[in-house]
C-alpha cells in the first residue's frame, strides 16, 4: 500500500502532574544538560496509536540553577530524516533543585502504519533546541504489521499488573504471550471460571493462577493498545485427558500421534515429560492436529476462553519436529489437496492453523513452530503474525544450522517473501523472533552484547524480538517463570533506546523492503557481506524510495546469536570509517541513524559521486560505529 504525503494535525495541551519519579525511570547517561536544566522523557500513554487518535507525552523537567528561572519547551515532530512539525509548547517557572511531572498531549497524524520519533527539548531565544529526549512513536490501526511482543507469566494474586503494563508500555510492546496462564493444554480454562467470577486455578506445575490479575492485566494493556494472546500449544493434552475417573480410557486415545515405524525418534505414542505435577498433570500426549474431532475440541476450549477473558488472540505453541508419525491406527495423519498421504507434523501446520482462524473469527493468531521447522507451511497459512523459537541445532530449509545471526537473518527474509500473497498489504509478515541469548547463564546479569548484535540483526533484517516482557525482565530460558536473569540498568536504558529506533524507522525496516547485493568497501577496517565473525558485515536493503545500508559491527567478536554464558565480547568500537558504496540509483541525500547514539535522530551526512571499473559509487566518512549504524540513502 503506497503511503500518501498528508497534512497534521497537531494539538499541544500540557499538564503539570506534580513532582516525582516513577520508581524505575532514570535519567538516561546520555541526557544533555542545557543552562542548568535537564529533560527527560518517561513514557507515552499507548504503546502504538491509530490514525488521529491523541497521544499523552510525559516527561520531568529539572533546574540546578540557585535561582528561580523560566524556560520555554518545544516538541519536534520527525518521520525519517523529515521535521514534519516543530511547536512550542509551554513556559515552565523552575526553582533550583525543583522537578517537575509534565504533560504534552499531541493529536498523531491520519497517515497509517508510520513511526515518528518526537524530541522534547529547550528552546533558546531563537528557537533552537538543546538538551532533548526522544521518544518512537508508531501510528498503526492494527499490530499486525508492525508486531513487538511482549510476554507475561507472574499470574499471582500480588501481582500489580498496572506496573508491568506500564513498564511493558516504555517499550512499545503492542502484543503479549500470556504464557502458562491456563489449566492444562486440554483444557485451558478451569472449571467454574467466568468473566463475573475469574476465581483462581492451579496450572499443571502446582502454580497458582489467580483469573483477576489475569482480568486486570487485560484491562491494563488494553488501556496501553497492546493485544492480549491467550497461550497454549495447538495438539497436546496432559495425564487426565486420557482417563476417565473411574480410569477407563478416553476417546482421545484414539486422536493420539504415534511414532512411524521407520522413525528411529521413539517408539509407540509421542509423549514429553514435563516435570513433578501436584495434579499428576506432569506429561503431555500429542494429538494429530488434523484430527477433525481434536480440532473440534480444542477449538472449542479456545472460544470458552475468550467468553471468560477479553483475550483478543490465541498464541499456539508446538515442539518441533520429530520426525515421521502416525495415528493410532497406523494410517496418515492426513493428506494433501493432491491426494498426498501426510506423515510430518510440521506438514499439517497449513490446514490446521486455517482451520484454527476460520474457528476463532474475529480473533488473532500467531503460531510458534519451534525451531523454524515447517515454518514455511505457517508463512502460507492465514495466521496473523509469523513467530518462531529458534534453537541453533535446527536447520534451515537449505540444510543450513540456525546457529548465527546471518542465518536468522535468512529465515527473516524468507518468511516475508513466502507471506506476501497472505498479508494484507502484500508486503509480507515481519516475523517475530525468540532465541534466548545467555541460555546457560545461572547468575549476574544478561550480557548486553550478546543482546544488542542479536537485535540488530533481527530488525535490520526486517524481523522483531520477543524478548522483553513480565514487566522490565528478559527471556534467558523457555519455561518462562525461571527469568531470573536481569538486566542491568543500563541495557535498560539500552533497549529502551533500541525499542524507540525500531518503532521511529520501522517504515524503512520492515516495510516492504527487500535485499540487495550492492558492493561496499570500507577503508581500514575487515568487512564483508556475510556476517562473518571479526568484521563489520555490510548489510544493504531497498525499496522504491530508498537505498539502505546497516552496518553491524562484530569487529573483536564472534558471529554466533547463543552467547550461552554471557561471554560474548563487546565489539570494538570503529571510528572514521571511509566508506565507497556502488549504486546505480541516483542519491540525492545520505542519513545516519543508530539507537547507539545522537538519541536515534538522523544526521545528514556529506558525501561525493565517482564511477570506477565497478560502476556508479558514492563516498561518505562515518566517525563512529558502536553495535548498529543505519545509513539510509534518498
Amino acid at each position: 500500500m503506497r503511503k500518501k504525503r498528508v497534512g497534521l494535525r497537531i494539538g499541544i495541551v500540557i499538564l503539570i502532574a506534580g513532582a516525582g519519579v516513577m520508581m524505575y525511570t532514570m535519567y538516561r547517561k546520555n541526557q544533555v544538560e542545557w543552562k542548568d536544566y535537564k529533560l527527560v522523557i518517561l513514557d507515552t500513554d499507548r504503546a502504538m496509536y491509530s490514525p488521529e487518535e491523541r497521544c499523552v507525552i510525559r516527561y520531568q523537567v529539572s533546574s540546578m540553577a540557585k535561582e528561580r528561572k523560566e524556560t520555554s519547551i518545544v516538541l519536534k515532530v520527525m518521520h525519517l530524516e523529515q521535521v514534519i512539525a516543530e511547536i512550542p509548547v509551554q513556559t515552565v517557572w523552575l526553582t533550583g533543585g525543583e522537578v517537575k511531572t509534565l504533560e504534552a498531549q499531541w493529536t498523531v497524524p491520519v497517515q497509517d502504519f508510520t513511526g515518528y520519533l518526537l524530541e522534547l527539548g529547550f528552546a533558546d531565544h531563537k528557537g533552537a533546541l538543546h538538551g532533548s529526549d526522544t521518544i518512537g512513536i508508531d501510528v498503526s490501526s492494527d499490530w499486525v504489521k508492525f508486531p513487538r511482543y511482549g510476554y507475561l507469566c507472574d499470574f499471582g494474586k500480588e501481582v500489580d499488573a498496572g506496573s508491568k503494563i506500564a513498564q511493558m508500555n516504555r517499550y512499545h510492546i503492542n502484543g503479549i504471550e500470556y504464557y502458562d496462564w491456563h489449566y492444562l493444554h486440554h483444557q485451558p480454562l478451569a472449571y467454574g471460571i467466568t468473566a463475573q467470577e475469574p476465581g483462581s486455578w492451579k496450572d499443571w506445575s502446582g502454580r497458582e493462577i489467580s483469573g483477576e490479575t489475569i482480568a486486570d492485566y487485560i484491562e491494563k494493556a488494553k488501556e496501553s493498545n497492546m493485544v492480549n494472546m491467550a497461550y497454549n500449544m495447538i495438539y497436546a493434552g496432559t495425564d487426565t485427558f486420557f482417563k476417565d475417573q473411574n480410569g477407563r480410557d478416553t476417546k482421545a486415545n484414539a486422536w493420539k500421534l504415534y511414532f512411524a515405524k521407520e522413525n528411529d525418534r521413539g517408539k509407540g505414542d509421542f509423549t514429553f515429560h514435563m516435570g513433578i505435577s501436584p495434579s499428576g498433570n506432569g506429561n503431555l500426549y500429542f494429538l494429530n492436529p488434523l484430527n477433525k474431532e481434536w480440532q473440534r475440541h480444542i477449538f472449542s476450549e479456545e472460544l470458552k476462553v475468550f467468553s471468560a477473558f477479553l483475550f483478543d488472540g490465541w498464541h499456539g505453541d508446538t515442539v518441533g519436529d520429530w520426525g515421521e508419525m502416525v495415528t493410532a491406527s497406523g494410517e496418515p495423519l492426513g493428506y494433501q489437496e493432491d491426494g498426498t498421504p501426510i506423515y510430518q507434523v510440521t506438514d499439517t501446520y497449513t490446514q490446521f492453523l486455517n482451520a484454527a482462524k476460520e474457528a476463532l473469527g474475529e480473533k488473532y493468531l500467531s503460531f510458534n513452530p519451534v525451531g523454524a521447522q515447517g515454518i514455511e507451511n505457517a508463512n502460507v497459512s492465514r495466521t496473523d503474525v509469523l513467530y518462531t523459537e529458534f534453537w541453533p541445532w535446527d536447520k534451515d530449509r537449505e540444510g543450513k544450522p540456525y546457529d548465527t545471526y546471518a542465518s536468522l537473518v535468512r529465515e527473516i527474509e524468507q518468511s516475508m517473501e513466502d507471506s506476501k500473497a497472505v498479508s494484507f498489504d502484500k508486503k509480507g509478515k515481519s516475523l517475530a523472533v525468540k532465541a534466548y541469548i545467555n541460555y546457560y547463564k545461572t547468575n549476574g546479569y544478561m550480557n548486553a552484547p550478546g543482546v544488542l548484535l542479536a537485535d540488530a540483526a533481527v530488525y535490520a533484517a526486517g524481523g522483531s524480538r520477543l524478548e522483553l516482557g513480565n514487566g522490565d525482565r528478559m527471556l534467558h530460558v523457555e519455561y518462562y517463570p525461571d527469568d531470573g536473569i536481569l538486566m542491568e540498568e543500563a541495557l535498560k536504558e539500552q533497549m529502551k533506546r533500541v525499542y524507540d529506533f525500531v518503532v521511529a524507522y520501522e517504515n524503512l525496516l520492515r516495510d516492504g523492503q527487500w535485499t540487495t547485493d550492492n558492493p561496499v568497501h570500507i577503508e581500514g577496517y575487515a568487512y564483508g557481506k556475510e556476517g562473518a565473525s571479526d568484521t563489520i558485515w555490510t548489510y544493504t536493503r531497498a525499496d522504491s524510495e530508498y537505498e539502505i545500508l546497516h552496518l553491524i559491527n562484530l569487529l573483536g567478536t564472534d558471529n554466533e546469536w547463543r552467547d550461552e554464558r554471557g561471554k560474548k565480547a563487546a565489539p570494538i568500537e570503529a571510528h572514521d570509517l571511509k566508506i565507497t558504496y556502488y549504486t546505480d540509483r541516483d542519491i540525492s541525500s545520505i542519513y545516519l541513524a543508530s539507537p547507539d547514539q545522537k538519541e536515534c535522530k538522523s544526521t545528514e551526512i556529506s558525501f561525493e559521486k565517482g564511477a570506477d571499473s565497478k560502476g556508479n559509487y558514492i563516498k561518505f566518512t562515518l566517525p563512529y560505529l558502536q553495535y548498529w549504524n543505519m545509513i539510509y540513502m534518498k
